[in-house]
């Protein structure tokens, strides 16, 4: 998808030295591979391939967006992954750094700095692509495995939970992290409040492209997101600060753009965690406030026979009966 040093050049704007492509080019391949695997074959081929000069000029200028914001995703990543690369030199006598004169070597805050601000690009071009995708939704896409892949949880993606929960942002590396537990939040709490039923039907139509979900289903899935986004995180905290390796876990902090480790402590995470919980517990409330005034019989009709029929019927009727009720 990028196949010269200009289209990578046109993409990170603020590389201006002059870079033999040949040196980047292992790292493109393998940022292609990334994205290839994310959004699947069939939308991948379909983007190389950029045969949009039949289609209508609106949809034409609407993938050709999408085909410059996906060789974006794949630029800043693939900038990133060189960049460790580039300070040094390799050969035959070892591992040696270039010392050009009139250049001075960046300190070591500003290349943590700038490691970190590509990986913000990074996110900010995925949360564009999915932006973008979601608009055009060209069939290589909706019909592909990929989309179901993408649609397996109500929640979908780094952008998705930030709208809900602001502590996370939109940090496409953290979401990754977050899967796992999205399905344990769906699973543990979620399916078990609206039942079993009730949220496998929604689910199965929530993941076909052709089902259209009615205004109410649609209202649904946004009262699950709210609690469902602070019940992810809230069983993900525990593990997020900590890193683990063969050295044993530890808690990694960091002070003016250097990486700093250090034991892991309990402080604020108690209150922070505690305060997810409380906030998921509130919107799971409004959830089941919702499903308690909108399902019938019709509506929502299992929920409405386990959790608010069996009330009714538990009220003695008093019709054409001689008591009198003060």
């Amino acid at each position: 998808m990028i196949v010269e040093l200009e289209q990578l050049k046109k993409q990170l704007g603020g590389v201006q030295a002059k870079l033999n492509f040949e040196t980047v080019l292992s790292f493109v391949k393998n940022a292609e591979r990334e994205f290839r695997k994310v959004v699947g074959v069939e939308l991948y081929d379909f983007l190389e391939d950029a045969a949009f000069e039949d289609l209508p000029e609106l949809d034409r200028v609407s993938l050709e967006e999408l085909l410059d914001i996906s060789q974006g995703c794949i630029a800043w990543t693939a900038y990133d992954m060189a960049l460790p690369h580039l300070k040094f030199r390799v050969g035959d006598l070892g591992l040696a750094k270039n010392s050009p004169s009139q250049t001075v070597a960046v300190a070591k805050w500003e290349y943590v700095d700038t490691r970190d601000a590509n990986m913000a690009m990074v996110d900010l071009m995925w949360e564009l692509f999915w932006e973008n995708l979601e608009q055009t939704k060209p069939e290589a896409w909706t019909s592909s495995p990929a989309y179901q892949a993408r649609n397996q949880y109500f929640i979908r993606g780094a952008d998705e939970l930030g709208d809900y929960v602001p502590l996370a942002g939109r940090n496409r590396r953290l979401f990754s992290q977050l899967e796992k537990f999205i399905r344990r939040a769906e699973q543990l709490y979620i399916r078990e409040a609206i039942t079993y039923a009730v949220f496998d039907e929604l689910k199965i139509k929530w993941q076909d492209k052709d089902a259209q979900l009615t205004p109410l289903e649609s209202m649904l899935v946004d009262k699950i997101k709210e609690p469902l986004s602070f019940l992810t995180l809230h069983e993900a905290y525990p593990y997020l600060p900590i890193k683990l390796d063969e050295n044993g876990p530890r808690e990694v902090r960091k002070w003016d753009g250097i990486t700093n480790e250090s034991p892991a402590g309990e402080g604020i995470k108690n209150a922070q965690r505690q305060q997810l919980w409380q906030d998921a517990q509130l919107y799971m409330g409004r959830l089941q406030d919702f499903m308690d005034k909108y399902s019938s019989p019709t509506q929502f009709p299992e929920y409405y026979t386990a959790n608010v029929a069996i009330g009714i019927d538990e009220l003695e009727d008093f019709t054409n009966k001689s008591h009198v009720i003060l």
